[in-house]
């Protein structure tokens, strides 16, 4: 009984063996989980009472000499042990305490003739049988005591506080069973440890401090602490917390051991460095308590860290060669095949003459033991025709379909290499592509269960380390096996494992990698059968249940859950301060969750992965999760009482329980931990561990099972954006080191090829940050120029190598200070220049032509002096019919696209309730082309020479002068008139060629409301004026009438009344006063306030109109591209050879993905070289980088430094009388330039 073993060194005789044997039982019985209801410190005495009398009784009162080592019983055997006391107690229904012990009492006579009682009876007897052997080199007085790992009840019964059974210092490393403490230990081994820990600001200063001690007592240490010891101080603490909060739960506690355990593999751990550890922290916690560290406290804490370190070295020496082979064969089974680990091609030539003879083994129900033989045997037969070559087609049908084998012989006509070929390819080279071949091979890839557990085996291979880590996966796959068909047979499994494995490793095979492999299926089979015909029967009770829920009761259980969850776990409610429909949507989900975790296990899994991952963005600890599975728990066994559905809910939410905790524990990363903080400290500090070359990943992704979130993109969308500024500077920041150059531009756009997007969108402050760490500037100038190197690649190309879309994000931010940053005026300069500049020009060169030969055939050709000649009316009918035929139709072709692209897209936008394409309103160049393209398609309809088409007499043809179109003639010139507005607004646009005319062009245009809210008021003076001189009668001739009124205090506004009518004004005073006070409003007060806001405006507009004009190229640029061709955007791609190193200097090649100009020395000055070159091991972390301090920072620290220096010298001046300070410390100045005695002055 492994788990439960304790040991003697020698044999025991006579009383002591008895009473040792005794202890052995009781010790394993509670630790049992059968019993854990009715056993208990309270009834040990009785317990091993009745024990003793059983045994006694057993062996006829005389008791052999024996050896109590931990394979005294076999697990089965003292299971059976064990199954025979529950009976007893539950065929007889008793109860109370005291059941256990008359259990015990009854177990002989009514038990005697049981087959489990025989068996244990039989091992104590084989145990003593091969004792005696060894019994007289032995003395046994010597060891009177059983050296167990338990602090057993003596100390309860003695009644004295400093005695123990087990001495704290002791390392047992020869066996690891569950560690038992008293209840007294157990609550002075908490408060002690929490008052330590209250001692510090966080835990991971307590974990410094003591890791320090350690060092101080122990320097050589140093070196197995890889990694700094920051890292692993928060590490320790959060281990031992662990530890210690798991002391009432025993198994719990050798579950967190071994985990530890699995984790420190490969420390070199021994009892001496062990005793160094124990020492060195009970020192560190002495210090901080005092008075307050109890003897109890003290105990337990010393008693803690030997049984973890000796459970570290047990793991070490029993089971780290198991997993190293596992891990190592692992790797090789799911690697791609090599071309050294590939079958030689001789022997597949020699082969490729055969056909492939598949024998499927028949699979005995009524037989297993047969069975298990047929299938190994197969087994073995797969593996060696695994090295041989399948024909083409075989074992892509294999894996195809589950249920069908089929084999197919090769064809004769085939050349022999291109046969060889595909034989090569066919050929099985991972452990799933093995396994399912050898399913076929042996006749059972019928059973559906086997394909359930293949999926999840990766994953049970790498938990195996993990024993609460491998319940849950074991668990997952037990529900995903009970929605499949058929029945399970685990030996099928294990038998086409092995095959599998062996036929990928041949030559690595050997009997360790047998034993270790079957250890670790014996493992998984024994956590698969404890649960497996149970999910069906759950998901049916907890179906029926919640199908018929009613409003009422599920009402109750939402109030209920949560004041029991925070009765239990007052500190969640600082977690849970939301509204009441939002915690009643909260507890509708988890019901849901419990469910769908059996009816969809697969997906409800990776859902559950996903909310991990939420919460720990929410800053969650995994401590509230076991109360708050208690509470509902509770709840549901209080109101409704059925145990069954009680139990079918407590095991599926406990299980989304441990899902979500392991998904917090994985996912909560010392960066995740750092953005809650939303510290750039702590977010620093968190990076400098990260290894060099994974520095990236730990801010791009963390994954858990199927699901990742990025933590660079969780602290953007929670709003810790000071924290996602120092990780996005971290990314962009070029190190070095003596192997490689470390830039992390590529690892951000590989993981986030959205980043551009996202940062316009949520973080336009951060996208500042980034582009900075876009450009490299030497800070050498050779010939009066400096190396520039630009990083755009990614801004210039997406991950498909098409144009990629980040300046068309920049064009929509509208921000014209980011527009003028130097890495995007060259990648504009750069497109425009080289791909757009002539394409724009021949664009706006054809609109050009067209706006003047429009504008000749409306306003020029009718005024020439051979206005109706013949020459003129054809000229004019060419050139109208060239802008109907090609102008107007290319219009009307580009208006129809657009609303294709609407409705296909759903781009549409409300006008008046008329739904019109987005693209219309958000661009002003659409909209004055759908009005020309309006314009000219009437203009079509009315066009004088159509109408006069057939009445030429006397005119001529082409004449627009017939009577039949005298009628549209006014409507034609009024949309003549508008059409060339429109057609000439559109060839304004030219002015993007040049980036001066464009920002004027820009300016002038953002100063047009000023002008129009002048205009408007100048309007609201006339009516003004106007209506309160029409209303008195005997005015002049021009001012009688509302209407004569408006129009001449319009002429007085624009200057243009006529001189010789001023002298009316003089005929009424009052007409004269109204004039002149609206003549002095609107010229002395509109003109001037009209004057100062554009003043205003320009000098405001003037800073940034040069970023308005970049903006305005780069929007023409993203136009543009989209009519480009790919194979000439590839060309140019080619030939900017982004793919090509770039370098720093003269032989110093630095990363690629950039191109390098020459700026002017003095245009942008760098005195600091913005590579950070580092020494060191590059395995290594990066050295702690110099921090950003104020000033008020730097003085703090220090004053600090003048605090610890004073405190130092004054320390040495307080020695002992009999021991005089040293010479030197006389003459000895601190750092500021005192001696000691003026120090220890100031410091007085």
């Amino acid at each position: 009984m492994a788990s439960r073993g304790a040991r003697h060194p020698r044999a025991l005789q006579g009383d002591a063996a008895l009473s040792a044997t005794v202890d052995y039982l009781f010790k394993g019985l509670f630790a049992s989980s059968l019993l854990k209801k009715h056993v208990s410190e309270s009834i040990s005495a009785a317990v091993k009472e009745e024990l003793r009398q059983f045994l006694s009784n057993a062996f006829a009162g005389s008791f052999p000499d024996i050896r109590i080592g931990r394979d005294l019983l076999q697990d089965s055997t003292f299971l059976g042990f064990e199954e025979v006391l529950l009976a007893g107690i539950e065929e007889k229904g008793l109860g109370g305490s005291d059941a256990l012990v008359q259990a015990v009492r009854s177990l002989l006579p009514a038990f005697e003739d049981d087959e489990r009682i025989k068996a244990l009876v039989s091992e104590i007897d084989d145990a003593a049988g091969h004792s005696v052997m060894d019994s007289n080199r032995e003395d046994a007085e010597e060891d009177g005591e059983d050296r167990v790992q338990f602090a057993t009840t003596s100390f309860a019964s003695n009644g004295s506080d400093d005695r123990f059974e087990v001495d704290a210092d002791e390392v047992v490393t020869d066996s690891l069973v569950p560690l038992i403490l008293l209840e007294a230990q157990i609550v002075e081994v908490n408060e002690c440890w929490q008052g330590f820990l209250d001692c510090y600001p966080k835990p991971e200063h307590a974990g410094e401090a003591i890791f320090a001690a350690i060092l101080d007592a122990a320097p050589s240490l140093q070196t197995f602490f890889r990694g700094g010891t920051a890292l692993l101080a928060g590490k320790f603490v959060a281990g031992y917390s662990q530890m210690v909060h798991n002391l009432r739960n025993p198994d719990g506690l050798m579950g967190v051991v071994e985990h530890l355990g699995f984790q420190h593999l490969d420390v070199d751990i021994n009892i001496p460095r062990i005793a160094i550890f124990r020492e060195a922290m009970c020192d560190a916690v002495s210090a901080e308590l005092g008075e307050k560290l109890t003897d109890l406290g003290a105990y337990g804490l010393r008693r803690l860290v030997s049984y973890a370190g000796g459970a570290l070295i047990y793991i070490r020496e029993n089971y780290s060669k198991r997993l190293k082979i596992i891990s190592n064969s692992w790797k090789l089974a799911n690697a791609a095949a090599n071309q050294d680990e590939a079958p030689q091609v001789g022997d597949l030539e020699d082969s490729l003459s055969a056909p492939l003879e598949t024998k499927a083994v028949e699979v005995e129900d009524d037989d297993e033991e047969e069975q298990e033989g047929e299938l190994a045997i197969a087994g073995k037969s797969a593996a060696a025709s695994a090295s041989a070559p399948s024909k083409k087609g075989f074992f892509a049908s294999l894996c195809g379909a589950r249920r069908q084998v089929v084999t197919k012989m090769p064809t004769d006509k085939l050349d022999r290499k291109q046969k060889l070929q595909e034989n090569l390819q066919a050929v099985p080279r991972t452990f799933d592509q093995m396994f399912r071949f050898n399913m076929a091979v042996m006749n059972v890839q019928t059973q559906e269960w086997m394909y359930e557990v293949l999926d999840s085996f990766d994953s049970i291979v790498h938990s195996i380390a993990q024993s609460q880590r491998l319940q849950v996966e074991c668990d997952v796959v037990t529900l995903r096996i009970a929605k499949a068909s058929g029945d399970v047979k685990f030996k099928n499994f294990r038998a086409v494992m092995l095959s599998s494995l062996r036929a990928l490793s041949p030559k690595d095979w050997s009997p360790d990698h047998e034993v270790a492999w079957n250890w670790l299926w014996e493992t998984v089979e024994r956590l698969l059968s404890k649960e497996l015909k149970k999910p069906r029967a759950r998901e049916r009770i907890l179906g029926r249940f919640l199908g018929s829920l009613e409003d009422e009761l599920r009402q109750e259980i939402r109030e209920k859950v949560f004041d029991r969850f925070f009765e239990l776990a007052p500190g969640g409610e600082e977690h849970f301060k939301q509204s009441s429909t939002r915690l009643n949507f909260i507890a509708d989900k988890a019901i849901e969750l419990t469910l769908e975790l059996y009816k969809e296990p697969i997906k409800t899994v990776d859902a559950i992965s996903a909310l991990g991952l939420r919460h720990v963005g929410y800053g969650i600890t995994t401590d509230f999760f076991e109360p708050f599975v208690e509470g509902w728990t509770q709840v549901f066994q209080e109101l409704t009482g059925d145990d069954d559905l009680a139990d079918a809910f407590r095991w599926s939410f406990s299980l989304v329980a441990k899902l979500l905790m392991r998904t917090i524990e994985q996912g909560a990363t010392l960066v995740m931990k750092a953005i809650n903080t939303d510290n750039a400290k702590q977010v620093r500090r968190a990076l400098s561990y990260a290894p060099r070359a994974n520095r990236a990943m730990w801010v791009l992704d963390v994954t858990v099972g199927t699901q990742s979130v990025s933590p660079l993109y969780m602290s953007i969308d929670t709003g810790n954006l000071e924290a996602a500024k120092v990780m996005l500077q971290d990314l962009v920041t070029i190190r070095a080191d003596r192997s490689r150059y470390y830039y992390c531009l590529d690892d951000l756009f590989k993981w986030h090829p959205d980043i551009v997007w996202k940062l316009t969108v949520d973080a336009p402050e951060l996208l500042r940050t980034m582009l900075d760490g876009m450009i490299w500037r030497s800070r050498v100038v050779v010939n009066g120029n400096r190396r520039v190197n630009y990083y755009l690649k990614h801004l210039l190309v997406d991950e498909h190598g098409k144009f990629s879309n980040a300046m068309s994000c920049i064009v929509k931010l509208q921000d014209p200070e980011i527009a003028i940053h130097p890495i995007l005026v060259q990648l504009g300069d750069l497109v425009w220049n080289d791909l757009v500049y002539w394409r724009f020009l021949r664009g706006k060169l054809s609109l050009v032509c067209t706006a003047g030969i429009f504008m000749v055939s409306q306003s020029m050709l009718q005024y020439v002096e051979s206005a109706g000649s013949f020459e003129e009316r054809v000229a004019t009918f060419i050139c109208r019919l060239v802008v109907y035929l090609f102008y107007m139709v290319s219009l009307i072709y580009y208006r129809t696209k657009h609303v294709y692209q609407a409705v296909k897209r759903g781009e549409f936008f409300e006008i008046g309730g008329i739904r019109v394409p987005r693209k219309w309103t958000e661009d002003w160049q659409e909209a004055v082309s759908l009005g020309l393209t309006l314009a000219l398609v009437v203009m079509f309809f009315v066009e004088p020479i159509l109408s006069c088409l057939q009445h030429t007499e006397g005119l001529g043809i082409f004449t627009q002068r017939c009577p039949q179109a005298s009628d549209t003639r006014e409507p034609y010139e009024i949309l003549s008139m508008i059409a060339i507005m429109l057609i000439f607004t559109l060839a304004a646009d030219t002015a993007t060629v040049s980036t001066r005319l464009s920002s004027w062009l820009l300016v002038a245009g953002h100063v047009l409301p000023d002008l129009g809210l002048a205009l408007l008021a100048c309007g609201f003076l006339v009516l003004t004026f106007g209506s309160s001189v029409a209303a008195s009668l005997g005015n002049p001739e021009d001012f009688q009438g509302i209407g004569s009124c408006l129009m001449a205090f319009l002429q007085l506004a624009i200057n243009m009344f006529p001189a010789s009518h001023l002298e009316q004004l003089e005929e009424s005073f009052i007409l004269l006063a109204a004039a002149s006070c609206f003549r002095v409003l609107v010229v002395f007060l509109l003109m001037n306030v009209l004057i100062a806001q554009l003043t205003c405006c320009y000098k405001q507009l003037s800073v940034s109109m040069v970023g308005h004009a970049r903006l305005r190229r780069m929007h023409k640029v993203c136009e543009a591209m989209e009519g480009i061709p790919s194979a000439t955007f590839q060309r140019f791609i080619e030939n900017l050879r982004l793919d090509d190193p770039v370098e720093f200097g003269e032989g110093d090649v630095g990363p690629a993905g950039g191109i390098q100009v020459l700026e002017p020395g003095n245009l942008h000055p760098t005195n600091v070289d913005t590579i950070r070159r580092m020494g060191g091991n590059p395995k290594n972390p990066f050295p702690p980088e110099d921090e950003d301090l104020t000033e008020a920072e730097r003085c703090q620290r220090l004053f600090k430094m003048y605090q610890k220096a004073v405190k130092k010298i004054t320390s040495q001046g307080h020695s002992s009388d009999d021991k005089p300070p040293a010479p030197k410390a006389i003459t000895s100045r601190t750092t500021f330039g005192m001696t000691p005695e003026e120090a220890k002055e100031v410091s007085e």
